[in-house]
């Protein structure tokens, strides 16, 4: 691309975003990953884009709304996409949406605007966004919908080099804060069964214990929150003073698995009878006799909905 169309039909991204509701994380992430919208370089190094791309993005945006998926759309012309969506159908009419294997495409630029907030160290923006996607399709769906892809982004941008390691810790402790607070709002005045939740020694991981208290409040279980880095002598006496129904153990994947093994394996040994020992997380190992792993919230959920009713 070269200056000929004049540096008046140019825009920076800044400007490119506010024509087109596209936010700047997500059009440089864009041109990184699918070439488009491809920008020049003036001679001072900074980037720019044609004026032409504007309608072109808008009708990407609706595509994406309307359930496409980005690798599908970025790099289409305006005259493939207008006849993408003129012929598209209804989600009542198809049954399911063209993106149907995939994340839900509204919901990938929702995180991608949370990605960018975290760039910025932008709390404000974050935490009015979590507080919008709750409210909207209530805790369930935002943890498996919304919170599970924000931290697997958040933890790939990291191992990319795309996030230092504070902007990794901000955007876990606002996640971690958020679910906190949500919770154990509704944890108040709960009389269902007691779930203890905690984390082995030397696991000092809090988001997924975090997110597990949320799902467990949801299914109008009792919510006992140890926190993480537990010793198993501890763990045990909390069980039995709390008269915990149900030890739920999350593993993250740096945990030692041999570790891991022994310590659910005497926890399991002293563990009264009528107390289900159940684990969840990367790290969670398989095949424990008398240990339940899970392997999503979603089988988590339905598992004590079930033991709830028996």
């Amino acid at each position: 691309m070269n200056l000929s169309a004049g540096k008046e039909n140019l825009l920076t991204i800044g400007e490119l975003s506010k024509l087109t509701g596209i936010t700047t994380f997500t059009l440089r992430m864009w041109e990184k990953r699918y070439g488009a919208p491809k920008s020049q370089r003036l001679p001072s190094g900074h980037r720019r884009y044609p004026r032409e791309e504007v309608p072109r993005l808008r009708a990407i945006a609706k595509a994406l709304d309307s359930g496409y998926r980005a690798s599908k759309v970025v790099c289409g012309t305006m005259e493939e996409l207008q006849k993408l969506l003129g012929v598209q159908l209804p989600l009542s009419a198809g049954g399911a949406s063209p993106d149907g294997d995939e994340a839900n495409s509204s919901g990938q630029i929702k995180i991608e605007q949370w990605l960018e907030a975290v760039h910025h160290f932008d709390e404000t923006t974050l935490t009015q966004g979590f507080f919008e996607e709750w409210g909207k399709c209530g805790p369930l769906e935002f943890i498996l919908n919304f919170a599970v892809p924000f931290v697997y982004q958040v933890g790939k941008g990291w191992e990319t080099g795309e996030l230092t390691v504070s902007q990794e810790h901000f955007a876990s402790e606002r996640l971690e804060h958020f679910l906190s607070s949500m919770w154990r709002r509704m944890n108040e005045r709960k009389t269902g069964p007691v779930v203890l939740l905690t984390t082995l020694p030397g696991d000092p991981h809090r988001l997924g214990i975090q997110m597990c208290a949320a799902v467990t409040a949801v299914s109008e279980a009792k919510v006992i929150y140890l926190g993480p880095d537990t010793p198993p002598e501890d763990i045990l006496s909390a069980v039995k003073k709390c008269q915990a129904d149900v030890l739920c153990i999350s593993v993250s994947p740096t945990m030692d698995p041999v570790e891991v093994e022994d310590h659910l394996l005497a926890i399991n040994d002293n563990l009264q009878k009528k107390v289900d020992l159940v684990v969840g997380g990367n790290g969670a190992p398989e095949g424990i006799p008398g240990i339940t792993r899970f392997n999503g919230f979603t089988d988590y959920f339905d598992w004590l909905t079930v033991r709830k009713s028996k």
